[in-house]
């Protein structure tokens, strides 16, 4: 006996099997970028003279860069011994992909800034970080909000990330 396969045999095949693809494809594309507790990030084109270069420092430069540094930041503390320097200051994932999930973000930039002075008469230096737009304008995030936007009073950056030492209470 030989099995014949006809035309109205393979119809509702290839329609099922289609069904199927498209139903994958619907389900992986069809949910706002949100991906369980994952963010998005749009990797957007961008032709400015930040996206052409190349951030890369190697490992061992890094290490001379950092004790450079740390030597300047005793000369500074031993003069302005009010002035508390962190080595380094972290910042959460949540923080950073709330500035780059913005189609209009491009980068990050970090300021340096410093608090007022405290009662106790000391001051910390504090890094700021903001995200940037492909003209070079900077981007904040808003307040209570998952979203970034233009200058305004209720819109700001990061700031106080985790220090080495810990940062002055």
């Amino acid at each position: 006996m030989t099995f014949n396969l006809c035309k109205t045999s393979i119809r509702p095949l290839l329609l099922l099997a289609g069904t199927v693809v498209f139903t994958f494809l619907f389900v992986a594309c069809g949910n706002d970028g949100h991906h369980g507790d994952g963010v998005w990030i749009p990797d957007v084109k961008d032709s400015s003279e930040l996206a052409m270069r190349d951030h890369f420092i190697p490992k061992d430069s890094i290490e001379v860069y950092k004790k450079r540094f740390d030597l300047q930041r005793d000369t500074i503390k031993a003069k302005i011994p009010t002035l508390f320097i962190p080595f380094s200051e972290s910042f959460n994932r949540k923080s950073i992909l709330n500035l780059m999930k913005d189609t209009n973000c491009v980068g990050i930039r970090v300021y340096y800034g410093a608090t007022a002075v405290r009662k106790n008469g000391l001051q910390d230096v504090r890094l700021i970080v903001v995200g940037v737009d492909k003209k070079g304008n900077d981007l904040y995030v808003r307040r209570g909000f998952n979203g970034v936007g233009s200058d305004s009073d209720s819109n700001g950056g990061y700031e106080y990330g985790q220090c080495t030492p810990p940062c002055e209470p």
